[in-house]
């Protein structure tokens, strides 16, 4: 976990791969998840997939959201074939299944690191 955290706070998106049969897997766990072999490594990924569901909150019991209610939760399965949870940074009415997003790490402290999902549209225009 440590590593992750590292990887993240340079803004790199990482995910555990099985050496055994090649899985890819998030969140990080001991043992991977299809085969159960404890010889997972760390690999860099593209850090670009698609919305494959999303909801909208509103109402948080974490205040630190609040003002950012409405928010979008959102799994996006990155080119990898890895799914996340994370937030939407765009606006809302953006977000359709397939929506193609980079996928953004924000280190928070030492111990913890927010997903965000932007979309690629966005991002290209501000870039562009």
């Amino acid at each position: 976990m440590d590593f992750y955290l590292r990887a993240a706070a340079s803004g790199q998106v990482h995910v555990q791969q099985c050496e055994t049969c090649a899985n890819f897997q998030h969140p990080p766990r001991f043992l991977c998840s299809a085969c159960a072999s404890k010889h997972l490594n760390w690999q860099a990924i593209q850090g670009v997939g698609t919305v494959y569901s999303w909801s909208l909150s509103h109402f948080t019991i974490d205040s630190a959201w609040t003002d950012s209610l409405p928010y979008a939760t959102v799994v996006v399965e990155s080119l990898e074939g890895v799914r996340f949870v994370g937030t939407f940074s765009g606006p809302q009415n953006d977000l359709t299944i397939g929506l193609p997003v980079n996928i953004r790490v924000e280190s928070i402290g030492k111990n913890f690191a927010y997903i965000w999902f932007d979309s690629i549209s966005e991002t290209s225009e501000e870039n562009g």
